[in-house]
């Protein structure tokens, strides 16, 4: 049988190099904010086969002024513009320069972020990961409390919590990367929601995980802990990626044939998904059975 644990050392590794990279891309290349976060106006326009037309769009809006952040399509009919926050005036002008130029085109939607909502989203994305943190370590505690001793129930919560701040930094490193090159991959209120997504399935996965280790603990009270964890994993291994394969191939359906305007966000979760996949499997178990032998051999000492 072969065993993973053992080989926990390469997984630390190749996990620490993934975050040293997502960090420094993020510092880098920064992140790519959208208006959500930055502020700023959204124009959606309407036109026939309007889609194929968006270079022309785009140097139409210059023309007057007006630089587009981002342009994106919503089937072939319709695009979305991000800019900066435009006055009324400019905003007039802006649609009446396009109308000139575009017969038939209209103006389905317009509405304008300011700095002030902008801060507002920001401290309740920061919260919404802080509680939803919070929260999967009291209820992974609790739902493991009866986990038999030495282990205890709290490290198999933080250790979870570990996992999911490991697939957070390497997602948003993916997005920062993606976001240098294609201007489509955008950090507005779709990214967070991609976020605590991922954070849900990530979890769900390690539970799955734990819940065998608990199962094993309680049939083998006198064997390995390793052992016991190597068994676990092996017999999970397969559901974990049967399941998100199957996620992914859905997802992979969105993103080809979704539209431009849920692409960002379908690619997160593919890239989330994975690397939860991932963290559940070699990471969150890994350190449970680290933590757990650095404890044993304090008690001894």
């Amino acid at each position: 049988m072969y065993n993973l644990v053992k080989k926990r050392t390469y997984f630390y590794i190749f996990s620490s190099i993934l975050i040293i990279l997502s960090i420094l891309s993020v510092f880098i290349w920064k992140l790519n904010f959208g208006i959500d976060f930055l502020g700023g106006s959204m124009i959606e326009l309407s036109n026939k086969n309007i889609a194929s037309q968006i270079n022309k769009i785009d140097s139409e809006s210059a023309a007057v002024g007006i630089t587009v952040d981002s342009a994106s399509t919503s089937g072939s009919d319709k695009i979305i513009l991000r800019t900066r926050n435009l006055s009324t005036d400019e905003h007039s002008k802006l649609i009446s320069a396009l109308q000139k130029d575009n017969t038939g085109l209209t103006e389905t939607s317009y509405q304008t972020i300011g700095p002030v909502i902008s801060r507002d989203i920001t401290n309740k994305a920061i919260w919404a990961v802080v509680v939803a943190s919070l929260a999967i370590i009291l209820f992974v505690a609790y739902a493991f409390r009866k986990v038999p001793k030495p282990a205890s129930s709290w490290r198999f919560g933080l250790t979870a919590v570990a996992a999911l701040i490991h697939d957070l930094i390497v997602t948003t490193g993916f997005v920062s990367v993606v976001g240098h090159f294609y201007s489509f991959m955008q950090v507005d209120s779709l990214f967070i929601t991609a976020l605590l997504t991922v954070m849900g399935f990530s979890v769900h996965d390690t539970i799955v995980v734990f819940d065998r280790l608990r199962e094993n603990m309680v049939r083998h009270p006198n064997a390995d802990i390793e052992t016991l964890a190597n068994d676990s994993i092996l017999q999970t291994i397969s559901r974990s990626i049967n399941t998100s394969l199957t996620t992914i191939m859905v997802l992979l359906a969105l993103f080809l044939i979704g539209g431009s305007s849920i692409s960002h966000f379908v690619l997160i979760l593919i890239a989330g998904i994975t690397f939860g996949t991932y963290s559940s499997i070699f990471i969150a178990t890994m350190l449970l059975i680290s933590w757990q032998n650095a404890s044993a051999k304090a008690k001894v000492k």
